[in-house]
């Protein structure tokens, strides 16, 4: 709409509609009415920042309705256009000009990404949290409008000279929070540095699969006295192996989620904001997981039934209490990376001395903690679990449009991989090994000779 004088009574009489439009004005080119499909509507400008057909076209607010009567308006708005045309680009100066809170540093943004975005809509958001830890060192006062795709090449460089997937991970993170940092009505950066930058690291697919020797090795191992690992780890590891959940889903399981813990059919119902695609998901609990429960729980009211740190009348370092935490504070969950970092250990740096981690001790070769959950797949289709069975107990989803409408939760199906899980697992691990290394084996037929012995070296 255009050639029309913009008046009281034509703006009051502007209407909404399914899209955004602008009535121009006749007295002053340029100038002009914004009418949004919500029905806001504001006066504003269109201009060439610079000379010539190639200058870049500005849209400019020059105030609200309501807040400027139209004639006021135009007459700001002539004043504006005067001031364009003798070289002046107000849009820029207003992006110059905001007020320090609207130019945030990238550790703002990451937080508020985090709080406004990842935390609302994504289950895995404290993968989100883990990836962004070295960006935010690295940039945390730093303007996030300010940051280059160089910037961030050189950090992604840095995180895989020893960490290749891990500078994959942060890539596609940061690529998210550039998205929506620069959406309209956010806007907190121009561009995304990350919008055309390929992935620098090739991946494999993970098919890591422990054989039933690790296996035997890994599930006893974790009773060792020696463990370099808090017993809540150790627990919830192998949980994962008995149940095929998630790391972080075993990580994060709470004493409310468990429902008939103490019946017949005991369950663990995930929370939505625990599972992808939003939804709850019951997963049945056999015997082995069912003990690894048991054992953590220490307390009805403890909360999280893996603790970060253990209840256990004698606490190891690992998992120690502070001194003055709250018994809150003593029953939060462990985090997943907690389950990681164990298996990995950590190098000597500064005074902090080495950590040997869990694979070490152990001797087995590298695995992660969601490798246990391909695992226990693994022996279930072995034991004879039907495969679509196993994939509904690992919750895969299907991709069609009829698992939009079959909300069927396959729990007699789950209960049989759970019950030919259980059955397998018991096949490889067999009889618990004795940890103890006594130093005088007793021998009935000989105690004299043995006594004789032990005199003699003393």
């Amino acid at each position: 709409m255009s050639g029309q004088t913009i008046t009281k009574s034509l703006v009051d009489g502007l209407e909404k509609k399914a899209s955004e439009y602008t009535v121009w004005d006749a007295k002053l080119p340029g100038f002009g009415v914004r009418v949004r499909s919500t029905g806001a509507k504001s006066f504003i400008i269109v201009y060439r920042a610079g000379t010539g057909r190639t200058a870049p076209v500005r849209r400019y607010t020059v105030a609200a309705v309501g807040k400027l009567a139209p004639e006021a308006a135009r007459t700001q708005a002539k004043i504006l256009l005067g001031n364009i045309a003798n070289g002046a680009d107000p849009a820029a100066e207003k992006r110059a000009n905001r007020p320090k809170r609207d130019r945030l540093t990238f550790d703002e943004l990451a937080q508020l990404y985090l709080d406004q975005y990842a935390k609302v809509r994504k289950s895995s958001w404290k993968n989100d949290e883990g990836y962004l830890k070295k960006p935010r060192a690295k940039w945390k006062r730093r303007i996030a409008a300010d940051i280059t795709d160089d910037d961030v090449a050189e950090l992604l460089e840095e995180i895989g000279a020893t960490a290749p997937v891990g500078a994959n991970r942060t890539q596609s993170v940061l690529h998210t929070l550039f998205s929506w940092a620069k959406e309209p009505g956010r806007k907190h950066v121009p561009i995304n540095p990350v919008a055309d930058m390929r992935r620098r690291y090739q991946e494999t697919a993970r098919e890591r699969v422990l054989n039933d020797e690790e296996i035997r090795t890994l599930w006893w191992g974790l009773d060792d006295p020696e463990l370099p690992a808090g017993r809540s780890v150790a627990l919830a590891l192998r949980f994962i192996l008995a149940t095929m959940v998630r790391p972080g889903q075993s990580a994060g399981l709470l004493i409310p989620e468990l429902i008939g813990f103490t019946g017949e059919d005991p369950q663990y119902h995930i929370p939505k904001h625990r599972v992808k695609k939003r939804r709850e998901v019951i997963v049945p609990l056999n015997a082995l997981a069912l003990a690894s429960v048991r054992e953590a729980i220490k307390r009805d009211d403890q909360g999280a039934v893996f603790c970060s740190w253990s209840a256990a009348p004698a606490p190891s370092p690992l998992n120690a209490a502070p001194d003055g935490d709250s018994d809150a504070d003593r029953f939060l969950p462990i985090t997943r990376d907690a389950l990681s970092a164990a298996l990995n250990g950590r190098p000597a740096k500064g005074n902090r001395p080495a950590r040997k981690g869990i694979r070490e001790h152990l001797g087995i070769a590298h695995f992660t903690p969601h490798d246990l959950r391909r695992t226990a797949a693994t022996i279930a289709r072995r034991g004879g679990a039907k495969r679509e069975d196993v994939k509904a107990l690992l919750d895969h989803l299907e991709g069609d449009v009829t698992a939009t409408y079959d909300k069927y939760d396959m729990l007699p199906e789950k209960r049989r991989v759970a019950a030919i899980l259980e059955a397998e697992l018991r096949k490889i691990v067999g009889t618990k090994p004795n940890f103890c290394k006594p130093e005088l084996a007793f021998d009935r037929d000989n105690v004299v000779a043995i006594a004789e012995q032990i005199a003699v070296a003393g």
